[in-house]
């Protein structure tokens, strides 16, 4: 057949083909699902008679059911598509030339407020697996999908150690996503204290064999796991991170009375919390999975200001000796008490009553 006389489907075909290999069967699978939706806008169109105009066209057509990020992941098989034609000598002029990613944008992120935690921790629930998995993951910022592939193996327990190295996408196992991913956590005391009530529920759970995908996207290697975390509907462990939300976390968000968020939030808050905290961002982001402090900035952290230490006194504390004063640091709760610092506020506001008392204590000396 002559270049030319090549329709789009067969390009798509060809692109789809060229992808097998490249990328994880999730991948794979919503590709061909957008390729798909394109072979039926344009498949039928000879590579050469499609123009720059008729790209456009169907760009407004994909923005009337599709968010802009969407509609960048039916442009890049576009390009690859016309791409492949160009190189065949089929195109005159490539019609994806100029067009341009459209902007997108970016929720904030909703992490979990102290207020917010210590609720869904005082939660008393059917599925204690499943809490115990929600409040581990706001505890370690691991991915959904590296918690529920979780493995008792994992679990280094005399370092308070974690390696993470498998996920749980849709239905299958596969190593992380990058190599950074593949890592070691640090785990606190509150954290290893979830673990211990956590192995008296599964810990005596049988092994399970899976195949666990490579990063060649080809090989498939055997594991035997012991998985930590398990669905109390079904007493078989989470299947993935959207039948864990509809079976467990979505009603624990409801009955502990918190405003509903998706199950992604609790990786997020493991980061905002600690960096409220003034925690260090490169360790959050090794803990996270990631080279650099990049995505800690801009899709993780968020400043929780019902969370944050008084940091205007923490400031003047810093430079108060180079201003020729002491540092005023203020007492620690332990020191004062909610009561008595009640008490006192009322003596305060009323100083006849504190009168009276002044006089009582003078009294008895």
């Amino acid at each position: 057949m002559n270049q030319q006389e090549k329709k789009v489907k067969n390009y798509i075909e060809q692109y789809i083909a060229s992808r097998v290999n490249r990328v994880a069967p999730s991948t794979l699978r919503s590709e061909k699902s957008k390729a798909l939706k394109l072979s039926k806008r344009i498949g039928h169109r000879k590579i050469a008679s499609v123009t720059h105009s008729d790209i456009l066209a169907v760009i407004d057509g994909l923005h009337k059911h599709y968010k802009n990020k969407s509609i960048n992941e039916f442009l890049i098989i576009l390009r690859a598509v016309f791409r492949f034609a160009e190189l065949d000598g089929a195109l005159e002029r490539n019609p994806m030339t100029g067009i341009q990613n459209l902007k997108v944008t970016t929720s904030e992120p909703a992490p979990f407020t102290k207020a917010e935690l210590k609720k869904l921790h005082d939660t008393d629930v059917s599925c204690q697996s499943g809490k115990n998995a929600c409040l581990f993951n706001a505890l370690t910022g691991l991915r959904i999908s590296e918690l529920l592939a979780l493995s008792w193996d994992d679990i280094i327990w005399q370092r308070k150690e974690m390696y993470v190295r498998r996920a749980k996408v849709l239905q299958e196992y596969k190593v992380p996503k990058t190599e950074g991913s593949m890592r070691t956590v640090e785990l606190n005391q509150l954290a290893i204290d979830l673990l211990k009530q956590q192995l008296q529920l599964t810990g005596k759970k049988k092994l399970r064999k899976i195949s666990v995908r490579q990063e060649d996207n080809k090989t498939l290697k055997k594991e035997s796991v012991q998985f930590v975390f398990y669905n109390s509907k079904t007493s078989k462990p989470f299947l993935h991170a959207a039948q864990f939300a509809k079976d467990f976390f979505d009603a624990f968000l409801l009955q502990a009375e918190v405003n509903h968020r998706g199950v992604g939030q609790l990786r997020h808050t493991f980061a905002s919390q600690n960096l409220t905290a003034g925690i260090s961002k490169e360790w959050i982001a090794a803990q996270m999975g990631h080279s650099g402090t990049h995505m800690v900035d801009k899709h993780y952290g968020r400043w929780i200001a019902s969370d944050a230490p008084d940091c205007a006194r923490l400031a003047a504390d810093n430079l108060a000796e180079a201003f020729g004063q002491a540092p005023v640091t203020a007492p620690s709760s332990s020191a004062i008490s909610v009561e008595t610092a009640d008490l006192v506020a009322k003596l305060e506001s009323n100083p006849e009553l504190l009168a009276v008392l002044k006089a009582t204590l003078g009294g008895a000396k």
